[in-house]
């Protein structure tokens, strides 16, 4: 299958594992990706992500936020994004998460929130 994922629709609890790897910075509104596929993982599955965001060094996220506009207009990254505050924004529980490379790497394991 291929399609924007801004535009999928499956069916609730469809997955038992759902992956997503350096994509989250080019949603337009990536807090309602996260719900999307929290409700579409099982509610005892996981969700993978690597993700990339903005640097909690200070030289390295000024940077990041001074060249933002132009990756954004060439490339569609949004590299001055937090990840991690956008996860905390979501409807997923982070089980574990490890950050590389002055923080702009995430690899974050995730479940659904139990209701």
């Amino acid at each position: 299958m291929e399609s924007d994922i801004e535009e999928l629709a499956f069916e609730k609890q469809q997955f038992d594992t759902v992956v997503s790897t350096l994509s989250f910075c080019g949603y337009s509104n990536p807090v309602r990706i996260l719900e999307n596929v929290s409700t579409w993982c099982k509610p005892h599955g996981q969700v993978l992500l690597l993700e990339h965001g903005i640097s909690s060094n200070l030289f390295a996220s000024t940077l990041q936020r001074a060249l933002n506009p132009l990756a954004v207009k060439t490339v569609g990254c949004h590299q001055n994004r937090n990840i991690m505050e956008l996860l905390n924004r979501s409807p997923l529980e982070i089980q574990k998460a490890e950050h590389h490379w002055l923080d702009v790497f995430h690899l974050i394991w995730a479940t659904p929130r139990k209701e």
